[in-house]
């Protein structure tokens, strides 16, 4: 520590002499945070690697963001290969004051990552395991394993977990909110399936949280978790096949005239889903049928008969196309809405989200938000990436958990309305403008006939400019302040949603 902090007082002193402004480490003197991270008294593992923007491949070599919209700036990456390396970085950025973002995945699209600028990415690529204890029915999965990469070796154990929606999101990065996916009425949420984890905290250290280490950390971390540490793994819970792994399901391409009918039968259903029926809904700009369309898949993990009974309201509506077909649990994701995932998966383009969680399906809101995309699209063609995404999942299992048990505030949710925004060109330029101003518009809309009082949204899917009440609940906010004090007092974990330092 010493040695530290003279080579701070050293390059203080050098930056006056310089004329230099005395401002943050980081943007007063971004180079010599390489000359930090090679020193050669640093001593990392084997192994441990360290990359700088500009050099060749950087952008394969290390962890990219999902989106490029509002996105962190970094002056160097490290990619450990060991946790020492990783407790290392984390007290090296707390003691010197280096702003810094561990990444998994890398698919979190919240702005508030924006502002992070000229800091450090702590890269978590190198912890890539996937051990599962067959007889003990879990699974321990590493820091930067995406949903996708579970799904071969689970399948082959003969188990499944709940996941995301998208292959690509990382599976600790995907809990940490909360966690939620087609396969929550017959588990719940991630975070409900989480046993324990192995975190390193603001101070460095490696513990260990769970029911029965450090409860309090395991209560916050599941629902807020992201404010509180680096997850180096996490251990689940896993359940054996639903249906010997076969799934029930259909893909339906609903045509522009047909968009009232279809919403107007999805809002129906509303509080009658059986815990295995999932319902995804995608208002998008297809070509190949001349302009704006509805696509909605639904999975059902049981018998086929059962299925074309539940599916019926939608095969009468003679939808555009229909595609039925049984898909084995791991290929899932992938071979589901036509094929889609690979696309959505792309990294580097430009995605500003909004989102509001609802406890009533407004059919109303839906035809009204279809027409204002079609606008949309047709007033500002460089937005034809753009979506919104209804997740419209049962939750007999989400709700069958206490609501005190977890951080996690929104159990009774129906549907998450996702206003995923797209374009190309300038950020700030006209087709960027026009589309954050409709996604405000819709946010505020969907948010009146919610069936909430409040604003409530997912943090997980949150923009970034909402209040915290939105994300996490002011029921739950004093205690999460409490613990957010106690485990990082010096708020180095900020960037991710933050919680306040204070409340209310």
């Amino acid at each position: 520590m010493l040695s530290e902090i003279a080579w701070l007082l050293a390059l203080s002193l050098s930056s006056v002499l310089a004329g230099g402004a005395s401002t943050a480490l980081i943007e007063r003197a971004g180079p010599d945070l390489k000359a930090l991270l090679l020193q050669p008294g640093r001593r990392w593992c084997a192994g441990t690697q360290v990359f700088f923007p500009g050099q060749p491949n950087y952008a394969t070599l290390t962890t990219q963001r999902w989106t490029s919209y509002e996105a962190p700036s970094y002056l160097a990456s490290i990619k450990p290969s060991c946790v020492e390396d990783v407790k290392k970085v984390v007290k090296l950025c707390a003691d010197l004051n280096i702003p810094f973002l561990p990444t998994g995945g890398g698919h979190g699209y919240s702005t508030s990552f924006g502002q992070l600028k000229n800091g450090l990415e702590l890269d978590l690529g190198g912890f890539k395991e996937i051990n599962i204890d067959k007889a003990a029915k879990t699974v321990t999965v590493g820091g930067s394993v995406t949903f996708g990469e579970v799904y071969e070796p689970l399948y082959a154990a003969g188990f499944e977990i709940p996941t995301g929606s998208c292959t690509c999101v990382g599976f600790v990065g995907g809990t940490l909110g909360g966690g939620v996916g087609r396969y929550q009425g017959l588990h719940g949420l991630v975070i409900d399936n989480l046993l324990s984890l192995q975190l390193v905290t603001a101070a460095g250290k490696l513990i260990t949280v769970s029911a029965s280490e450090n409860s309090d950390l395991f209560w916050g971390m599941r629902g807020a978790g992201f404010n509180f540490g680096v997850v180096i793994n996490a251990t689940y819970k896993v359940s054996p096949l639903t249906n010997d792994g076969q799934v029930q399901a259909v893909d339906f391409v609903f045509s522009k005239e047909q968009n009232e009918t279809l919403f107007k039968t999805l809002a129906s259903l509303s509080g009658t889903l059986p815990p295995e029926m999932a319902l995804l809904t995608y208002v998008d700009y297809n070509a190949t049928y001349g302009g704006i369309v509805a696509i909605l898949d639904i999975t059902y993990p049981g018998p086929k008969d059962e299925f074309l009974k539940l599916i019926k309201p939608f095969t009468d509506l003679n939808p555009a196309y229909m595609e039925i077909q049984t898909i084995p649990w791991n290929k899932l994701l992938r071979q589901l809405g036509f094929q889609l995932n690979d696309l959505v998966c792309v990294k580097e383009m430009q995605h500003s989200m909004y989102s509001v969680a609802t406890k009533n399906l407004s059919s109303p809101d839906y035809i009204a938000a279809f027409a204002r995309y079609n606008q949309l699209y047709t007033d500002y063609p460089d937005t034809r990436g753009s979506t919104l995404e209804i997740e419209f999942f049962p939750n007999q299992a989400v709700v069958a958990v206490p609501l005190g048990s977890t951080a996690y505030p929104w159990r009774d949710v129906q549907a998450h309305v996702m206003i995923q925004m797209s374009f190309t060109g300038s950020p700030t330029g006209a087709a960027a403008t026009a589309a954050n101003k409709l996604a405000q518009e819709l946010r505020t809309a969907f948010a009146k006939t919610s069936g909430y009082d409040q604003l409530e949204i997912y943090v997980s899917y949150a923009h970034g400019d909402e209040d915290p009440a939105a994300w996490y609940g002011k029921d739950k906010l004093p205690r999460l302040v409490e613990l957010k004090n106690k485990w990082d007092p010096n708020n180095i974990f900020r960037y991710d949603n933050p919680l306040p330092k204070k409340y209310p």
